[in-house]
């Protein structure tokens, strides 16, 4: 079945519900979010692939009919593919993801039109509420990581010792941390991305669940924002700086120098990495850089901590101050101002529910089953 429609100029109009002009830019969000490839959309809908391809690369636009059709396909309202919202193009969004080597063009695409979401999120919410201001220093060109984590906690004026509650100190300045789950970004860990000068890291429960993990993969994304703001380059060497910049962020080698056992001690470093908020495993490689133990050591000692390391029975893993608040706050203050969720999603042409599901809130609904006879 073919749609061959010209292209709208006008506003579409179906079933009593007027809409605006169609803006392509927003099925290829949709449909990439959704994961679903044109082909899929296609049978869905009851057009062809060259139609759905067609209207992503504005030569024809879809009528009424064929519009509302792809709202049900992809979970969004008709009217969210109207022009005259913000809009971060997936195309223009550059952005550094964890697990690169295992992560396909179409599974970074779809984390970006997550991300371009939780921006749209921010953007309307600024309309009502006053974010924390953007306060990164600048890196001079060049600059080494363990510079770069010296010049950032300066920055920020923080003390000599561990960096309490990450998480929400990111967020004080200024920058968006949301928690994703596996099945919208299974192929990325933790990624970061600068859109219209906001910061955002997205990271997975397969991050979250243990603390020290969590902590570690801010601090890499936070590395990223300082040295790779205007790079393009997706490298080992460019996940290696990043993973520098974390351990010296967030374990500093003077401080280590003095915290660090002489020899390679886990119940040692278990304690101390309770304090500093860092995993064992991340210890025994500071103690290696530091001159205090050998990699022959080191291996040995990664190999005992997978014996009898859990990441789930890790008693920090609740750590208030590592659980992302800001946006879940600022709707909280929004909607004493009449701007809560229900507005929010009258701004996103999205449902309730998914403002909330971006929130990270549960859905408060019951869930129903029909009872059948056994």
């Amino acid at each position: 079945m073919r749609d061959d429609t010209p292209p709208s100029l006008f506003d579409l109009t179906g079933s009593g519900q007027r809409y605006g002009r169609f803006e392509p830019a927003r099925l290829t969000q949709a449909r990439v979010r959704r994961s679903m490839t044109k082909t899929e959309l296609a049978a869905e809908v009851g057009v062809s692939a060259a139609a759905i391809g067609q209207y992503e690369a504005n030569i024809n636009s879809p009528r009424p009919d064929v519009l509302e059709r792809l709202a049900k396909a992809l979970d969004v309202r008709p009217d969210f593919f109207s022009i005259g919202r913000p809009l971060a193009r997936l195309e223009t969004v550059n952005a550094h993801f964890r697990s690169l080597r295992s992560a396909r063009v179409s599974d970074r695409q779809k984390a970006l039109a997550t991300a371009t979401l939780v921006w749209e999120l921010t953007f309307a919410l600024e309309r009502h509420v006053r974010l924390p201001e953007v306060d990164l220093p600048d890196i001079e060109p060049g600059s080494t990581p363990a510079e770069a984590a010296a010049a950032l906690r300066q920055h920020w004026r923080l003390p000599d010792g561990p960096v309490k509650h990450l998480v929400a100190t990111a967020e004080s300045r200024g920058i968006v941390v949301a928690v994703r789950p596996l099945a919208e970004i299974d192929a990325v860990d933790a990624f970061s991305v600068v859109i219209v000068d906001r910061p955002i890291i997205i990271t997975t429960p397969r991050r979250t669940e243990n603390v020290f993990k969590h902590r570690f993969s801010i601090a890499h994304e936070i590395g990223h924002l300082l040295l790779h703001a205007d790079s393009t380059e997706h490298s080992a060497a460019i996940e290696n700086q990043a993973d520098e910049f974390a351990a010296a962020f967030l374990t500093p080698a003077a401080s280590m120098d003095a915290a660090l056992p002489q020899r390679l001690d886990l119940a040692t470093l278990d304690r101390l990495g309770r304090t500093w908020g860092v995993s064992p495993h991340s210890l025994v490689r500071r103690m290696v850089e530091r001159g205090r133990t050998t990699e022959s050591s080191a291996r040995r000692a990664y190999q005992r901590l997978a014996m009898i390391n859990d990441p789930k029975a890790d008693p920090s893993s609740a750590y208030p101050g590592e659980v992302p608040t800001l946006l879940k706050k600022a709707v909280e203050l929004a909607g004493e101002h009449g701007a809560g969720v229900p507005a929010l999603a009258e701004v996103l042409k999205i449902s309730p529910r998914q403002v909330r599901d971006l929130l990270g809130e549960p859905d408060p609904r019951p869930v129903l089953r029909l009872v059948t006879d056994a």
